[in-house]
């Protein structure tokens, strides 16, 4: 099984043939973001490269990130660079897995609440940290927040 740096690299590859300006810039961010990531891991002595989940979640902030700028620019109506993002967001999203949905992630709350002990909202940092290791690169930490919050009181 390849690890999603390798995949990541072969799809850069792949889109510098096809001399598609956007996506190679984008895969490049993510590359230089991962090595930016396996420098600081070096520094702090937790091992030489991060792993495919620290991936994931860099991925994840990186989609909240342009996110963000697609409404920045939505306000300022400059079409042009949300729809530049907005691609960016699409181009990362294909390495992340598939997305869990409102229902099912309700059910998985409701399940992680009682598995791990969960009794008051200031369990929310420990379900957070649960759900976030558990499923790395499948949920929306922010749409989990709303939910976890509604389920404990």
């Amino acid at each position: 099984m390849t690890s999603l740096r390798e995949n990541i690299k072969k799809s850069l590859d792949d889109n510098l043939k096809k001399r598609d300006n956007i996506a190679t810039a984008t895969l490049r961010l993510i590359l230089a973001a991962v090595k930016d990531s396996d420098i600081e891991n070096r520094s702090k002595k937790k091992g030489d490269t991060i792993s495919d989940q620290q991936i994931l979640l860099l991925l994840q902030n990186m989609i909240k990130q342009r996110k963000e700028s697609v409404d920045i620019y939505s306000k300022a109506g400059r079409t042009d660079l949300k729809k530049r993002e907005e691609k960016e967001i699409e181009i990362i999203n294909s390495f992340l897995p598939k997305q869990i949905k409102s229902d099912d992630l309700q059910k998985i709350i409701i399940q992680s609440i009682s598995e791990i002990g969960c009794s008051s909202i200031k369990d929310l940092g420990k379900l957070m940290s649960f759900l976030k290791n558990e499923y790395p690169g499948q949920i929306d930490m922010k749409e989990v927040a709303e939910l976890a919050k509604k389920n404990l009181k």
